[in-house]
């Protein structure tokens, strides 16, 4: 089968290149390109529940499913060095956070001389909260002066 690459599919890789480190609905996709005057060519609801599954199948795109309200959400791929390190999901805003090839070496030759067993570093997902989540919870937590024990 053949691709094109549509304006509208170059807009929206465009926008999600721009916020890379960020996962979007496809409301809030179309909500961020429609405030953002740099987009001409917005594609259109439809045309974004017609690409989305073509680049996550592709391997340009991940799909998700964002913890706190369950709506399913769409990341663009960091670059081609993406599948030789683990990545790191917020379960709080749903970012998703590379980890260092290093890391991700010395984590695995970990696991494997541990537990003899192998990670496929191209699925491997690690949840948990990133620093701001962290830091936002904790000002919540101490707000009003009260301390928690």
């Amino acid at each position: 089968m053949a691709t094109y690459n549509t304006n509208q599919k170059k807009e929206l890789l465009q926008f999600l290149e721009q916020h890379k480190d960020q996962a979007f609905t496809i409301d809030e996709m179309m909500s961020g390109m429609d405030r953002d005057p740099a987009f001409l060519v917005k594609p259109g609801k439809s045309t974004l529940y017609r690409l989305l599954p073509a680049l996550t199948e592709a391997g340009t795109v991940h799909r998700f499913t964002r913890e706190s309200d369950r709506k399913t959400v769409y990341q663009i791929v960091g670059g081609q060095g993406c599948h030789g390190h683990m990545h790191m999901k917020c379960n709080g805003c749903g970012k998703v956070l590379h980890m260092s090839d290093g890391a991700s070496r010395e984590l695995m030759a970990q696991i494997e001389q541990l537990n003899q067993f192998y990670l496929d570093l191209s699925h491997t997902l690690l949840y948990g909260t990133c620093g701001t989540c962290a830091a936002r919870v904790s000002g919540e937590n101490t707000m009003g002066g009260l301390a928690h024990e």
